[in-house]
């Protein structure tokens, strides 16, 4: 619902502080294969005003046709007949003890997920990570993330071991919700986001904290990461090397 891949590479890196001193453990490559997590059906109309309220900040203005017909779709008048688009995929990561699957966005720099902390309320059907079993309180950080199509979440911060691909990050920044917006309560596959944008966007309070990438790009071969993405099928993210990719969509983006 929130990849978004730029096509050019970004080539500035911001120095920012992490919460405590990370301790690295893997490889100077690695692969984190995305999952499918089943079909998701889609109204066209709809999916197009979501895009252009997405971008309505920078004046995208959508079609007085489009919103009628996303106002039909909405009421259930052409419920019967959904587009079916490609497969939502997630990406498993470890964090804690819990292994939770997220969705990699290069739009943000936050690491947020649904927790113990998320009211019943918002959390049901969601896997959680419980910061009590293993995370340390970063005493007085806060998190508050907003999206361009309205959706977004809110929390407190914490220290943890993050494991993606085989690579391990200690006291690495985990932002536990406390509240989520509808739009991520209804997504029960998605269980959080992993920015993978320039920290300098991080949402913490009162200071920003290093995104996974920015945390281990130290420790690989090469410091860009190679998004690989599939139509029907599973993709992936490669770290530390520029994939060669045969019917795909694939980027490659440094910090």
């Amino acid at each position: 619902m929130h990849s978004f891949i730029t096509a050019a590479a970004l080539v500035a890196s911001a120095s920012v502080c992490l919460a405590a001193p990370t301790r690295l453990v893997g490889r100077s490559t690695f692969k984190i294969e995305q999952v499918a997590v089943g079909k998701v059906f889609k109204s066209g109309p709809v999916a197009m005003m979501k895009t252009y309220n997405k971008y309505a900040k920078v004046g995208a203005v959508a079609p007085s046709a489009v919103v009628a017909a996303a106002a039909a779709a909405q009421s259930g008048e052409v419920s019967a007949t959904p587009e079916q688009y490609d497969e939502s995929y997630l990406c498993p990561v470890t964090v804690g003890s819990q292994t939770l699957n997220l969705d990699f966005d290069t739009g943000s720099a936050d690491l947020w997920v649904f927790s113990t902390l998320t009211p019943s309320s918002e959390s049901s059907g969601h896997t959680l990570y419980n910061p009590q079993t293993s995370g340390q309180i970063e005493s007085g950080s806060t998190w508050n993330i907003s999206y361009g199509d309205g959706s977004g979440a809110a929390g407190d911060v914490y220290a943890d071991t993050v494991v993606l691909g085989g690579v391990t990050a200690t006291s690495q920044a985990v932002e536990a919700a406390t509240s989520v917006s509808a739009q991520f309560q209804q997504d029960t596959n998605n269980d959080g986001l992993l920015g993978l944008a320039f920290s300098s966007i991080n949402t913490v309070s009162p200071t920003p904290q290093n995104t996974f990438f920015d945390t281990v790009k130290s420790s690989l071969a090469k410091a860009l990461f190679t998004a690989d993405l599939k139509a029907g099928a599973a993709g992936s993210y490669d770290f530390g090397y520029a994939s060669s990719c045969d019917d795909s969509l694939s980027y490659v983006t440094t910090h």
